[in-house]
């Protein structure tokens, strides 16, 4: 079995100075996705609790409760599926910027209007998707994610998937 360690790039301080910067945006995102996703944010803090307990740490505190983040800016993304997540486990893509542009769905067939502010859970191991050329301005995307990998290693379930009478149940009981 290989051995887990941090990320490299934790140890810079740039990174440092913008997973601070960005983590009360963080807390933002962390709670909605409690709210609209409640297995997949329960079953996320125990994979980052395990790997919090297993891996040797800079200090630094992370401030999602995804384990993968990953910034896109000013670059067309191609049609693909992100296979590294089971199907559960949905992606977070936040549109930021002053861009116009959308989000393809190709799967289903669907273009989504994708201006800046825009928060999309998307099942990317299932669904082919992708963002092609905008008119002006700047494109940012933020996309969270989960690894398979990490749930396997440390013996953590995914969730099921949420379905609307499960969110609808919580919120009509009171």
């Amino acid at each position: 079995m290989d051995p887990l360690y941090e990320s490299a790039s934790l140890k810079i301080p740039a990174v440092q100075h913008w997973l601070q910067t960005i983590t009360y945006t963080e807390v933002f995102w962390n709670s909605i996705v409690q709210v609209l996703l409640p297995d997949l944010a329960q079953v996320s803090k125990q994979a980052i609790l395990a790997k919090d307990h297993s891996v040797p740490s800079s200090g630094i505190i992370w401030p999602s409760i995804y384990v993968g983040i990953d910034v896109i800016v000013n670059q067309v993304t191609p049609p693909h599926r992100d296979r590294a997540s089971a199907p559960s486990l949905l992606d977070l893509v936040v549109s930021l910027g002053t861009h116009d542009t959308s989000f393809h769905v190709s799967d289903l067939g669907t273009i989504f209007d994708y201006p800046p502010s825009t928060m999309l859970y998307l099942a990317g191991n299932i669904l082919q998707h992708s963002v092609p050329n905008w008119g002006k301005g700047e494109r940012i995307a933020v996309a969270h994610y989960m690894k398979d990998a990490v749930h396997n290693r440390f013996g953590v379930a995914r969730p099921t998937f949420t379905q609307q009478k499960d969110l609808l149940g919580k919120f009509l009981q009171g």
